[in-house]
Order: C-alpha cells, then structure tokens, then sequence
C-alpha cells in the first residue's frame, strides 16, 4: 500500500496529469516529484488537495515561499521558454 505522501502524488498526477507544474515537463513516475503548495504552508497554505500541485524538485526549490501570484507568473515565465 502507498504511503499517503504518494497517494497525494498519484491523486493530483490524475486530476493534472503527471506534468511539473513550472515547467510543464511530462514526468513517467509521479512518485519522483515533489508535492508544491500553491500558496505556501509559510504563508497560510494548507495541506488540501485544491492547493497541491506536482513540481520537479528543483523547479519546488526555486519557486520557494513565493506568493501564488508570483508561482504563476514564474510558472508562465518557464512555459514559454519551454515553448508550451
């Protein structure tokens, strides 16, 4: 039986596909990614599923204690770089 870290994996890989969501790079194993808080739990985030996104580890680390606004201008920012 997963742990319940991967089952929070696998359950947003499902709702979003299992993509960064920074980068948007497809990803075979989402138990290889990290689970990113939309507005950090430093700032008043929680731990509900509306706010958990997967993210390659470096993108998480840099997107860091950001604002939500900032994560997604950031995250439109790597996007077009990436030509998604």
């Amino acid at each position: 039986m997963p742990k319940n870290r991967d089952r929070e994996k696998l359950t947003i890989a499902r709702r979003d596909g299992p993509a960064c969501f920074y980068c948007g790079r497809p990803r075979r194993n989402p138990l290889t990614m990290t689970i990113e808080h939309l507005l950090p739990r430093a700032l008043g985030g929680g731990n509900e599923l509306a706010n958990l996104r997967l993210a390659d580890p470096l993108c998480n680390k840099f997107a860091g204690r950001r604002s939500v606004a900032d994560k997604l201008e950031l995250r439109a920012k790597w996007r077009l770089a990436e030509g998604l």
